[in-house]
């Protein structure tokens, strides 16, 4: 799956245009081949359809066309999410422009180029790739949940790891209610089973679409924890322009969730710096040492993106 961020326009000229909320899917099938985008349509008013719509994608393109807050705040959540991707530069912006910024980040690994080109050429690249598969016990995040006559609830989202396969007893997790897989869609056809790195839909029985909402994780039982506490060890963003000490209310972002809490801890952090801190969550969040954890706050007077985190 690919993220395309700040150009719906490239997005849509590589698919065509499936679920639309805060996040905007567009979709290409040839063949056996197939190809989904990610783009976060509410941003930059909302943060989490950014990194909702980086965590869905495996590979990201970054169209710059100009250079200010909103264009540094992509590059940072590109950076602290650990993504691989390309920049592709519009309105005569000049590499030379954006090497300076993107120095000593994970960006500056990425190609740039100049001019997005023959996006059909760009398409059959993608549609070439295979999703490098990741073994393990079964697990889905979920992004979108909607009511299907005929179907009942059917979960938008992405296999994590492991495989799903049809009749399988899932657990929803942070809730913990268990249902089951009637069916699987993928591009819209009917499979009995879809591995990790698929996008699928899955009938699911006996729930409601509230009851999978967006951050929600099908797994197998006794597979993942669920939390209302976090210790970290965060790694504060040399972009970050304020000061992150105790009593601060934060936002953690992993997988598709995104909860608040607040924070408690022993002196202050800054741009570059490294800590321990302990956050008590507005709710519950599903654990998955393998996600990237990201600390974000609302109301920073710079890039909204805090730093990342592991779990201690």
């Amino acid at each position: 799956m690919l993220c395309v961020l700040n150009s719906e326009e490239l997005a849509s000229s590589l698919g065509k245009k499936g679920t639309e909320s805060d996040i905007t899917l567009y979709n290409h099938k040839k063949g056996e081949a197939s190809l989904a985008v990610a783009v976060p349509t509410r941003y930059p008013d909302r943060l989490p359809p950014l990194l909702f719509s980086l965590y869905l994608g495996n590979e990201v393109i970054l169209v710059i066309d100009r250079l200010d807050k909103e264009i540094g705040e992509m590059m940072v959540a590109c950076d602290v999410m650990g993504k691989n991707g390309k920049i592709i530069l519009e309105n005569y912006i000049q590499p030379d422009q954006i090497k300076p910024i993107i120095k000593d980040t994970n960006l500056d690994n990425w190609p740039i180029q100049e001019g997005i080109g023959d996006s059909n050429i760009m398409r059959e690249e993608f549609m070439e790739q295979k999703p490098v598969p990741r073994d393990g016990p079964t697990k889905i995040s979920v992004d979108h949940s909607f009511a299907v006559k005929g179907l009942g609830t059917v979960s938008l989202g992405i296999v994590d790891q492991g495989i799903v396969k049809k009749h399988q007893e899932v657990v929803i997790l942070p809730s913990g209610k268990k249902t089951i897989v009637r069916s699987i869609q993928m591009h819209d056809d009917d499979v009995n089973e879809a591995g990790s790195g698929s996008r699928v839909g899955l009938a699911l029985k006996n729930v409601e679409p509230d009851d999978v909402g967006r951050g929600c994780v099908l797994t197998e039982a006794g597979n993942l924890s669920v939390a209302d506490e976090l210790n970290l060890n965060i790694q504060i963003s040399k972009f970050w322009r304020d000061t992150l000490k105790d009593g601060v209310v934060i936002h953690i972002a992993s997988g598709m969730q995104f909860v608040p809490g607040t924070v408690s801890m022993d002196g202050e952090l800054k741009a570059g710096d490294s800590g321990n801190i302990h956050v008590k969550l507005d709710g519950q969040m599903v654990l998955d040492k393998s996600d990237a954890i990201i600390v974000n706050w609302l109301d920073s007077t710079g890039p909204r993106i805090l730093g990342n985190a592991t779990l201690q």
